[in-house]
């Protein structure tokens, strides 16, 4: 399916991929922190061309070049111009909806400069509601879903502080039922936002319905999720601070396979992990240059009834000292039933390991600590 959008402003999405094509490169093999700094270097030296490339409505004219930088340097995330603040405009990195991703995303967001005309964001922003109007997905055959026909039923959850939606759109007859998610996905990121998608939204199905008091426009849905949030009064945190609590029913005899109970900001990964003897499946951070692991540390490091109070300490320490170097940072962590595990994102390579090898020796626990990775 050939799938386009038709909006009324200029934009440009792009995914960066993971391949260094472009003769750009370093003389080792970089680290994310590394990336983030070329990266930084280069775009106030751009940043005034593009903004009058953008205000002359070429802005497809920088697709080639600003894919070939990113490509090279910033490999793995997606990017788009839009609008931005005051009449300016907007760059965005994201991780599409992969958390490890966006939290690299996160990082290259804090480390931005201030350059004049320009606003920079770490995840797709809610198209302005003066464009949802209008707004669609071009599909083959000549065929347009737009987010003004595409009918939602809502139903309120408010125990899980989400809301489901049952969602239809009348060109999706004649669409393969496999593709329907990725339309939808599509327009709900537009009107939502990236995290505001994650956010809200609980459970979607799609499926030909009979609109009811329920049913409303997509484009409509923001305006409703307003409402539902001022009368419930959620206290809704952002995605990258959300941690999720879980309890392992079982253990197994493999790395990390005593884990009883934990909380996380990557509980799928943590899932994974201990799902396939200690290891991911695969890398979601492959040749970008930073690393998910993991400090595994005795269990009779922890006094009784004080193991809560303790891990969070070493876990406080760990993450003074990467953000202190713009190093990394703790996700979370997990108690076992022989060791207790805080999980870590390490974007600048051997050196962060050795900040958490030193911060570890520093609260004497050198010789009953070690560091795993997620994947081999």
């Amino acid at each position: 399916m050939k799938v386009s959008s038709f909006r009324m402003r200029d934009s440009v999405v792009m995914d960066s991929g993971s391949q260094n094509e472009t003769g750009q490169s370093f003389e080792h093999e970089p680290t994310f922190k590394q990336r983030v700094t070329k990266f930084w270097q280069w775009y106030p030296t751009v940043a005034e061309r593009f903004f009058e490339t953008i205000e002359a409505g070429k802005c497809g004219s920088l697709v080639d070049e600003v894919a070939e930088y990113c490509e090279s340097t910033i490999p793995g995330l997606s990017w788009v111009f839009g609008p931005g603040e005051n009449g300016g405009h907007s760059f965005t990195l994201s991780g599409e909806g992969q958390i490890a991703k966006q939290l690299l995303a996160e990082y290259w967001l804090q480390r931005a400069p201030e350059i004049p005309k320009w606003t920079f964001h770490a995840s797709r922003q809610a198209t302005p509601s003066e464009f949802v109007k209008g707004f669609a997905i071009s599909v083959d055959e000549g065929n347009r879903v737009d987010v003004d026909g595409f009918q939602v039923r809502t139903h309120v959850d408010d125990e899980r502080q989400k809301i489901d939606i049952l969602a239809w759109h009348p060109v999706l007859e004649r669409v393969p039922q496999a593709q329907h998610f990725t339309i939808l996905f599509l327009l709900v990121d537009e009107v939502l936002g990236e995290f505001g998608t994650q956010t809200w939204l609980g459970e979607i199905k799609i499926e030909p319905f009979t609109p009811d008091a329920y049913t409303r426009s997509l484009s409509d849905l923001p305006e409703f999720i307003s409402h539902v949030n001022t009368y419930h009064k959620w206290e809704k945190l952002p995605p990258l601070e959300t941690y999720c609590v879980y309890q392992l029913k079982e253990t197994k005899p493999s790395p990390r396979g005593d884990t009883v109970v934990g909380s996380s900001l990557i509980p799928k990964l943590v899932f994974d992990c201990i799902d396939n003897d200690g290891k991911l499946s695969e890398d979601p951070l492959k040749n970008m240059g930073a690393e998910l692991v993991y400090v595994a540390i005795d269990g009779s490091v922890f006094p009784e009834g004080q193991q809560s109070d303790v891990r969070a300490n070493i876990e406080d320490v760990l993450t003074d000292s990467l953000e202190k170097e713009l190093s990394g940072q703790t996700l979370g962590g997990a108690f076992g039933l022989n060791e207790s595990y805080i999980d870590v994102l390490l974007v600048d390579g051997q050196e962060s390991r050795r900040i958490v090898s030193e911060t570890l020796a520093q609260l004497q626990l050198a010789s009953r600590s070690r560091i795993e990775s997620f994947v081999d």
